[in-house]
């Protein structure tokens, strides 16, 4: 069964090499490599064209300006495998990633979905500040449970088919996130593997890191997930003496509220600028779904298989 390593990336030439070094040093590399360059101004373009030369395995480049979601499913289209991993440039994949990610899909034909375990790469005083006071990392217990970033997946690509691919009409960010729930939605298998690990930088600064908060609150608001978290977030917003009741009560404070307001503040961006689903979306037990999604839900309640031959 043939497989494949697809990358998004942007901007990353300071941090293209060594991800690449991680890629190539895989115990079991994939049939082929396609990536995704979504217009980069830095000189990554070039430095990838450069580095893909030296490749052991057949590497297929693109160059487009376009979103994550239409980054990845470009990628996917241009690669011919059944089992497919996500890895993004500027995250940093450990040696057995590849090998760990695809190996419950190749031992176990059930399996849809795979995700993999992330930690996070500390270098300055600003990331100890933040992982100091962001909720401890739970591991999945359940496959209910398994939303993998698309830093660290892999996915069968009748999976992918099954829910139409990458939700393009999303900005920027949550694109991953819809596409689990859309997964998890129609009936797709997933399984956690705390041995496919992937590092990745946190930000490094506080303008970077409220800046991504408040990406990703735009996006969670575009695909209208996670109300609860941000509701909780605007009421923090509104009412800053509440964080003097959690277990921190005045340390950091400052700080703590940032994240609150910024990831709010996208949020309602999100929410009334933000695009809208394309006609054909619509929302099934509370996850906007897309015309594929649909039709294959509709297609296995009528006797049709589980997935996607």
């Amino acid at each position: 069964m043939k497989t494949a390593l697809i990358s998004t990336l942007y901007n990353e030439s300071r941090n293209l090499a060594r991800w690449w070094n991680c890629i190539m040093e895989q115990t079991v590399r994939p049939d082929e490599i396609v990536i995704v360059d979504g217009g980069s101004k830095d000189g990554t373009w070039e430095q990838l064209q450069s580095l893909a030369q030296s490749s052991p395995v057949p590497v297929r480049l693109h160059q487009q300006r376009c979103n994550i979601a239409e980054g990845r499913n470009i990628a996917i289209r241009m690669c011919a495998a059944d089992i497919i991993a996500s890895n993004d440039a500027g995250s940093f994949p450990r040696n057995d990633w590849f090998e760990q990610i695809a190996k419950p899909l190749r031992e176990n034909e059930q399996l849809d979905v795979v995700g993999g375990r992330s930690v996070n790469l500390i270098t300055n005083d600003f990331q100890r500040l933040v992982v100091a006071y962001q909720p401890p990392a739970s591991e999945p217990k359940h496959p209910d449970q398994v939303f993998p970033s698309s830093r660290n997946i892999a996915f069968r690509r009748r999976a992918w088919e099954a829910v139409g691919g990458y939700p393009e009409w999303l900005t920027l960010t949550a694109e991953d996130s819809l596409f689990n729930y859309q997964l998890h939605t129609v009936g797709c298998r997933f399984y956690y593997n705390r041995d496919a690990v992937v590092a990745w930088p946190m930000r490094e600064s506080a303008p970077e890191f409220f800046k991504m908060l408040r990406s990703y609150g735009y996006g969670a608001a575009e695909a209208r997930l996670y109300w609860r978290d941000f509701a909780f977030s605007t009421l923090v917003t509104l009412l800053p003496p509440i964080l003097w009741l959690s277990r921190n009560r005045g340390r950091a404070f400052r700080f703590r509220y940032q994240k609150y307001l910024n990831g709010t503040r996208g949020w309602f961006a999100g929410r009334f600028r933000g695009r809208r689903p394309p006609g054909g979306w619509r929302k099934v037990r509370g996850v906007f779904l897309s015309p594929e999604a649909q039709q294959f839900m509709r297609a296995r309640s009528s006797g049709g298989k589980r997935v996607v031959p």
